[in-house]
């Protein structure tokens, strides 16, 4: 899956969050190598990427977002609370809608 920003541009309001950004599109990568078989397991995936285990399956769970919640972040628009730090701190639902909801009580994220 190729992760592509909206034609929209970020509004002047809009703050891309780089690391966040790179942590989707490494999430995102690594997601579809082992898909594709190319590493067996995370474990193999970090190696092969020279990174810690840790941070490998703390990053992972990005790949797997709702494309809602990607495409606000690509855009800059999702909520300050959606942060790098936020998303990793705690097992992210694989369920989208489980996703959402703690961002849909502050009305910042729609489906």
């Amino acid at each position: 899956m190729i992760i592509e920003p909206t034609d929209a541009a970020p509004t002047p309001a809009a703050k891309l969050d780089r690391a966040l950004i790179r942590a989707v599109v490494l999430a995102r990568t690594w997601a579809e190598r082992l898909e594709r078989g190319e590493v067996e397991t995370i474990k193999a995936l970090a190696r092969a990427e020279g990174l810690c285990n840790h941070y490998t399956t703390r990053l992972l769970p990005l790949a797997y977002l709702a494309p809602d919640i990607v495409a606000q972040i690509l855009e800059g628009r999702q909520p300050r609370a959606v942060s790098l730090g936020a998303l990793t701190a705690a097992p992210l639902p694989a369920d989208w809608e489980a996703q959402r909801r703690p961002l849909q009580l502050s009305g910042n994220i729609t489906a």
